[in-house]
């Protein structure tokens, strides 16, 4: 796992997360990883984030599905499809 030091943190800043990790009976240390990890996967959810806007909405509405790609062929795959009719 990889660290990280964090300087010239004021007391007041470091007594609230202190305080906030109290109430949820974490340690400072565990809080601020959760902070962290929080914060860092929150761009995950962003689809301005580099992703095609399509596959975001496909991993946002049909869990299960990573890509569009994958949602594609496992509805191909379906054994219960109907099969397209042309007249």
């Amino acid at each position: 796992m990889a660290s990280v030091t964090i300087r010239n943190l004021s007391e007041e800043t470091k007594g609230l997360l202190a305080q906030r990790a109290s109430r949820r009976r974490h340690s400072l240390e565990e809080e601020l990883r959760q902070i962290l990890d929080e914060a860092a996967r929150a761009e995950v959810g962003n689809p301005d984030a580099l992703e095609p806007l399509g596959s975001f909405i496909v991993r946002i509405t049909r869990p299960g599905y990573d890509d569009v790609a994958a949602a594609i062929d496992a509805q191909r795959q379906r054994p219960d499809r109907a099969l397209p009719v042309f007249e």
